[in-house]
Formats: C-alpha cells, sequence, structure tokens
C-alpha cells in the first residue's frame, strides 16, 4: 500500500530529520577567530567558524538578519526561508547563515568541533551562550556589523535567537525563534539522555574515538529517531502512516540516513548544551526567568507549535517570556507536525506572513506587531489549549 503524503509527511521529511540541504548554496566562507573563550573559563584554541550569505550587504552594512540552523542542520538548512519574496527577502536583507559552534556535519573544513579539532572527547562542553558568543565575535569582527535588523533561528537556533536577544539586548531590532525553548524542561533531559545512551552502546563508539571511516551509524540513527519520536505529535503519525509497515520501513529508511549524515561526537556536545541552557541561568538573573524576559529590547515575535513534545512551549518556557517580554507576541503554528511544523504548509505561510510583516514595520519604523499578541484559539496565554 503507498504512502499517503500529507502536510504532516511533508514536515516531517523536510524538518524533523533536520537534514542539511544538498542544494547548490553560495561559497563557503571562513572567519577565523583565535582562541574562543568559554563560559566555564576553558579556551577553545584556533576557532574558526564558516558561514554562507545571500543577497548583498548595503552601504552602511545596517541590512543584515542573522539565520541560525538546528541541532542537526548546518548552514544551508536555513537556505528555504532566504530568497526574493520569501520571509527573508534577499532583494532587501542580507542574510548570515553560519555553521554554528560544534555543527554535527560531516565537512571537514566546517566551524570547529569536537571532531574537527582534533580533540575528540578531551573538547570542552559548551553553552548555548557559548555559541551565541561566537556567533556576536564572527558578525562583528568578520563582517564588521555593529547592528542586525533581525535575528532568526529553527529549533537549537532558535533557542539561540532567544539567548540572543538577552545576551545582545541592542543588537537587534527583532528577534524571530522558530519552536524555540527559554529553558530545558525534564523531559527533553530524559530525551536526550536516551538517544546519546543508543549512540555510546554502539560498539563502534568507541569511548568517542572512533575513526572517521569507522563511526557508530547504527547508534546515530537509533538515537536521533528516538528524538524524531518525540518531535511529531501522535496525530501526526496517525497523519503520516496508514500501517504498522509503514512506520517500521521509515524507521529503518531514518535509521540509516541519519546515520550516515551525522557526525554523532560533535552531536553529542550540541545536546549537551541544549538541555543545560536557561536564558536566565547567567548573572545578572540568576534563575529569574521574568527578569531574563524583561530584559529583552528587541521586539520579540515566537512562534513555537502547541504539537511540539520536543520543545513544548509552556514546559520551556516560551510562554512566560511573550508574557512578561515588554515587546512580544506568540504565534502558535498549531500542527500536528509538532517540532517539523515550521515547513508544513500551515507553517511556513504563518512563518513568512508574520516575519514579512514584523520586518516591515521595522523598516517603516512603526512599532509593534500587526494582530493579536496571542492566537485567538488560546483561552489563556500561559498553556496551551486542550
Amino acid at each position: 500500500m503507498p504512502i499517503r503524503k500529507t502536510p504532516a509527511m511533508l514536515a516531517l521529511g523536510a524538518v524533523l530529520l533536520a537534514t542539511p540541504a544538498f542544494a547548490q548554496a553560495p561559497q563557503v566562507q571562513t572567519c577565523q577567530l583565535g582562541e574562543l573563550r568559554l563560559e566555564s573559563g576553558q579556551m577553545i584554541p584556533n576557532f574558526r567558524m564558516t558561514y554562507i550569505t545571500h543577497g548583498t550587504l548595503n552601504a552602511d552594512r545596517s541590512n543584515a538578519i542573522l539565520s541560525i540552523h538546528g541541532l542537526r542542520g548546518d548552514r544551508s538548512t536555513q537556505t528555504p526561508w532566504a530568497g526574493p519574496g520569501l520571509a527573508l527577502d534577499t532583494t532587501r536583507y542580507f542574510v548570515i547563515q553560519p555553521d554554528t559552534l560544534g555543527v554535527a556535519s560531516l565537512d571537514p573544513n566546517a566551524t570547529t568541533s569536537a571532531t574537527r579539532s582534533g580533540m575528540n572527547m578531551s573538547f570542552p562542553r559548551f553553552t548555548m551562550r557559548d555559541m551565541v558568543n561566537a556567533e556576536y565575535r564572527m558578525v562583528t569582527e568578520c563582517l564588521n556589523i555593529r547592528r542586525l535588523v533581525a535575528v532568526t533561528g529553527t529549533s537549537m537556533g532558535g533557542i539561540a535567537a532567544l539567548q540572543w536577544a538577552v545576551s545582545y539586548p541592542d543588537f537587534m531590532a527583532a528577534v524571530i525563534p522558530l519552536v524555540p525553548q527559554a529553558h530545558a524542561n525534564r523531559q527533553v533531559n530524559f530525551i536526550w539522555e536516551s538517544a546519546r545512551q543508543a549512540i555510546t552502546l554502539d560498539p563502534k563508539w568507541r569511548d568517542g574515538a572512533y575513526p572517521n571511516d569507522d563511526r557508530p551509524l547504527r547508534g546515530t540513527g537509533i538515537g536521533m529517531v528516538i528524538q524524531n519520536a518525540f518531535g511529531m505529535s501522535a496525530s501526526g503519525f496517525e497523519g503520516l502512516f496508514a500501517t504498522r509497515d509503514q512506520v517500521h520501513r521509515n524507521y529503518a529508511q531514518q535509521i540509516e540516513q541519519i546515520g550516515a549524515t551525522t557526525q554523532a561526537r560533535d552531536w553529542i556536545y550540541r545536546t549537551w548544551a541544549i538541555e543545560s541552557h536557561d536564558i536566565a541561568a547567567a548573572a545578572p538573573f540568576n534563575g529569574d526567568l521574568v527578569a531574563a524576559a524583561r530584559s529583552i529590547r528587541a521586539r520579540l515575535l515566537l512562534i513555537p507549535n502547541c504539537f511540539d513534545q520536543l520543545l513544548p512551549p509552556g514546559e520551556s518556557g516560551v510562554m512566560m517570556v511573550a508574557m512578561h517580554a515588554p515587546d512580544a507576541k506568540i504565534v502558535d503554528i498549531d500542527d500536528p507536525s509538532g517540532h517539523g511544523g515550521t515547513r508544513s504548509a500551515r507553517g511556513i505561510a504563518a512563518i513568512t506572513t508574520e516575519t514579512r510583516d514584523l520586518l516591515q514595520r521595522v523598516a517603516d519604523g512603526r512599532p509593534g506587531f500587526g494582530g493579536p499578541r496571542y492566537p485567538r484559539h488560546w483561552s489563556r496565554p500561559d498553556r496551551c489549549p486542550g
């Protein structure tokens, strides 16, 4: 029986697997930053960041947008949002897409990671704030940009975008996090520890000292499929698959595809950064999420999905941030494809419309946002419906 092609299926294929895009991309550029000091006090020597750009930087360097990829993504993953007439209109904006710290791609020349540094599991652990600080240095030191129009990102990139709003509150006019979290919740700790265990129990893991030509492919695939199972809602799975056999075939295909395209060591380091993250953890907030939200000075357009079981907007603090940030709007994708809903038809339409409207208001010097601050189908601002 053929698999029914539904919006949920398209979302799963496009985003839930978070597969890097392989279409022809702009030239890869490299930013050499020397030593990168981490929050822990440790240093990463000879740190570099790679990135691509779309559009043209104007004469006064004032039309740039930073677009940040997710956990398994790379510099090209955000490209579907950038182009003439798209959410990030490249006829108007200069869109920067970096390979973020520890990127888990197989490109040997990409941004510094545990694998590319040669340090493997001796590489220092880093935080989301370390990632954001590295991005800030890339933008200011290599591109000589002193202010951004906006920072946006998906999943882990959305988490980073929200951290940008707290760490560098005056550096951009708008922040647009897609399916983000403000802090990790206990379920996500469980999910990523389960995924890591699946990888490290693969005999080819070898305590993380595996050679690149004999990676723990099966454990890597299984671990990430564990994550994916939480990304989509139960109703999303029902819409995607008609039979149990279809589920099993898709499971096997995902394991093979993900294992073949992901550097397990680097992916593990990045999960440690996500699951320990809290935008309020650092001084001066010391764990006070409300205070961290109130410190945000950019316009904040939060776009979660209430069907998302990987980064649920209530338990991950996103709704609390929306309630207390001075100039914020929250838009619910409201799509059964869950964490992958950013690339469903509903998600693409909502994100494109809301992003273009906000960027136009910024360009025109108009305050605030268009439309209601909270989704009309919500009965209360601190909890998803249902």
